[in-house]
């Protein structure tokens, strides 16, 4: 059980909740005490499925394949219509310390298009003039220096890079923290 409201405690209240008759301040403190029973509810289930995650990730991304390639297949249909097979599972990423070399890189490699910039200033109070006139000069004309963002979205990433893997192509792994590994398909039957 979460914390403890004390019904006594918000009689004791030196605020709004004085004026109030006992059975009000017993609802309230009866709601106050659902709620936090709540979140602590919420915050243990949360806790149980990150560990069902877990165990399913081993499951599907070391047991299972690890198990069928000791049985020598790769595929198989189960008695309800599911379809089971071992694919490669590519991912990747790009540390923090690593974006201003990853973005270098490709750049030098044809695959700047994929960066997306994106210019940011923010605007005060009765401002929207200004806002609406930014099409030129903002730093000579208003002083306001915009930040300046690039980013690649890691969807893009991950397909560019999976891309070149099956081409052929390699890419610097401590740029990107590439790694391939097995994964567990199941395409539920129809039963």
């Amino acid at each position: 059980m979460a914390e403890v409201i004390d019904f006594e405690d918000l009689k004791k209240d030196s605020g709004d909740l004085k004026n109030l008759e006992d059975s009000e301040l017993q609802k309230l403190s009866n709601n106050i005490q659902k709620q936090l029973d709540l979140d602590k509810t919420i915050e243990e289930l949360e806790e149980t499925i990150k560990e069902f995650k877990r165990e399913r990730a081993i499951l599907s991304e070391e047991t299972i394949p690890q198990q069928m390639q000791e049985l020598g297949i790769s595929d198989t249909t189960m008695a309800d219509g599911s379809r089971i097979t071992i694919k490669e599972g590519f991912h990747c990423r790009i540390p923090k310390d690593k974006i201003e070399q990853a973005h270098a890189y490709l750049r030098e490699n044809e695959l700047g298009d994929i960066i997306k910039n994106q210019v940011v200033t923010s605007f005060g109070t009765g401002e929207d003039n200004m806002a609406g006139d930014l099409a030129g000069h903002i730093q000579d004309q208003y002083g306001i220096t915009p930040d300046v963002k690039e980013s690649v979205h890691p969807s893009t990433l991950k397909a560019t890079l999976k891309k070149r893997h099956e081409e052929g192509l390699s890419d610097p792994d401590d740029l990107f923290g590439i790694f391939i590994r097995p994964e567990t398909k199941i395409i539920k039957g129809k039963k």
